[in-house]
């Protein structure tokens, strides 16, 4: 079984303009592998063998996760192969709500991107956020470190997430991009041996080519799972990256594959 826990689609009318709006700001740093559409995703997941692809909206405003709901209610629940997780807004005055309705709709997580919602990570009004998420039962998903799209925003720092998992020890968290991309050292500084999760979307090239970035996998290779931020990375490339790489042992490559999500999250069959 293969999952990728972090994937990105857009509704319909909206996708072309999502995708090149985020190109765009990533001024050379980003490219896309897909249309950004659900069609486009299943067609990706078909090719590169993913059984399920764990799906990621980001409510990038305070009124925008009612909208978000309505979409993913939209999307037949017999679509195959795709989990949706949730998205709201610290500063939505309706969190709560929000978040018990996503809990009732039967999605297992939250996914939040501080830099796309402009508030700071660690801020109080996340905390408060994150803590009400928690306590329904829910996993955390966020992006974590530098964005090429955002090259000048420092709301989803390293140094942020040490103060959001000091705030919340032991939680079910998973950090994108290995917790920082470019920045294993500090990584391992802030943010391991706190029980969090890091995937491995948009990084594991460069992972594989860092000694400080093995070395991080490899003192918590129990912590990491699959991912790959398509549209912005090819889901057949980052399969075959892990599934023939002459360092990982089959138990190694299971751990990453879907061993170690499944910790966190179910599959819509179990």
């Amino acid at each position: 079984m293969i999952i990728d826990a972090h994937a990105h689609i857009y509704p319909d009318p909206v996708a072309e303009r999502a995708i090149s709006t985020i190109v765009q700001n990533g001024q050379g740093r980003v490219a896309h592998y897909t249309d950004g559409t659900l069609r486009g995703l299943a067609g990706s997941m078909q090719n590169a063998g993913i059984d399920y692809s764990v799906v990621l909206p980001v409510a990038t405003n305070p009124g925008q996760a009612a909208g978000i709901m309505q979409w993913i209610s939209s999307i037949p629940p017999e679509t195959p192969g795709i989990i949706f997780f949730g998205s709201v807004h610290a500063f939505d005055p309706d969190y709560k709500s929000i978040i018990k309705n996503i809990k009732s709709l039967g999605l297992q997580g939250i996914k939040f991107h501080p830099g796309y919602q402009n508030f700071p990570a660690d801020c109080t009004e996340a905390l408060r956020v994150y803590d009400e998420v928690l306590n329904t039962g829910l996993v955390l998903h966020f992006h974590s470190g530098f964005d090429p799209s955002l090259p000048d925003c420092d709301y989803t720092s390293v140094e942020r997430f040490g103060n959001v998992l000091k705030a919340l020890p032991g939680s079910k968290i998973i950090l994108a991009h290995a917790g920082g991309m470019y920045e294993w050292q500090k990584v391992m500084d802030h943010l391991v041996n706190k029980g969090c999760y890091f995937d491995l979307a948009f990084v594991l090239e460069m992972m594989q080519g860092d000694e400080t970035a093995r070395q991080l996998y490899r003192q918590n290779e129990d912590y990491f799972v699959f991912g790959t931020d398509s549209p912005w990375c090819d889901q057949n490339k980052y399969v075959n990256l892990i599934r023939n790489s002459p360092t990982l042992s089959q138990e190694q490559k299971e751990k990453i594959f879907f061993k170690n999500l499944l910790k966190l999250i179910k599959i819509p069959s179990a």
